[in-house]
């Protein structure tokens, strides 16, 4: 919120203020921007960037199951190394920090707290249980991220789909698209192959579409000698598919795949 204020700040100069007041009024006054950043944007976003079937929104609301604190995230700055990075860097300061503030409430109001010093203890102790779930999940399913917006953005998010709690309809669509590809419904995705090996890779030998989209065609296909519109699966593959399926194998992801099923 500081850093929107900021851009109204550095945009509007000296009538920041008014511009501030007049897009309070305009979204409502009864959540103000920060409301309506929380409530409201994301699914103004969604619309904005969905088309027929294709939903690809560019900015990721990750939050507490109640929403009470969110992280965005922009799609096109995303890394393999991403939720890794939000977790050192944003996540465990957070929660380290609400952690200190819930104990010094706590040592602050004594053993017999009033009834608003309670119901402050509370919000910041559920504060605090969110983000260390918020957390605990992030790395639990941090290593099958593995962006490739070929796979489209419902797919590439897919195996985060707990992270999204927040919001039930986009948190549903993915979960709904995770369970697609656990069941192998999506195996030309390149997160198929980075989670799955042992069951895409040997569908390539079988399927030349799949075999070009993991970049194998060549592993298990060869052109016909006298057609070249033809291609023929290989008797021997250059490279065995037990070697294959090895050097894709990471044994971190095989359990952290098993997290995410519904």
């Amino acid at each position: 919120m500081t850093r929107v204020r900021k851009v109204f700040d550095a945009v509007f100069a000296n009538e920041a203020d008014t511009w501030w007041s007049d897009v309070e009024g305009a979204l409502g006054r009864k959540y103000g921007i920060d409301g309506w950043l929380r409530r409201n944007f994301f699914d103004r976003h969604l619309t904005l960037y969905s088309q027929s079937r294709r939903k690809a929104p560019i900015i990721w609301p990750i939050a507490t199951r109640s929403g009470v604190y969110q992280v965005w995230v922009y799609a096109h700055r995303i890394t393999a190394d991403s939720l890794f990075q939000l977790l050192t860097d944003v996540i465990e300061p957070k929660l380290a920090s609400e952690q200190r503030q819930l104990s010094d409430l706590a040592q602050e109001f004594g053993p017999s707290p009033s009834a608003s010093q309670r119901r402050a203890l509370d919000a910041q102790h559920s504060l605090v249980d969110e983000l260390i779930e918020l957390h605990d999940e992030m790395r639990t399913v941090a290593p099958l991220w593995h962006p490739d917006f070929n796979d489209g953005i419902a797919v590439v998010l897919a195996p985060l789909w707990r992270l999204f709690a927040n919001d039930r309809a986009w948190s549903k669509e993915l979960e709904t698209q995770w369970t697609n590809l656990a069941s192998g419904e999506y195996d030309w995705a390149q997160l198929a192959m980075h989670i799955w090996p042992e069951r895409v890779i040997p569908k390539c030998a079988e399927d030349r579409s799949l075999a070009i989209a993991h970049d194998l065609e060549d592993v298990f296909w060869a052109q016909d000698d006298t057609n070249p519109d033809e291609w023929h699966p290989r008797r021997t593959p250059t490279t065995p598919i037990d070697q294959l399926i090895a050097d894709r194998t990471n044994p971190t992801i095989t359990v952290a795949r098993t997290h995410p099923n519904p």
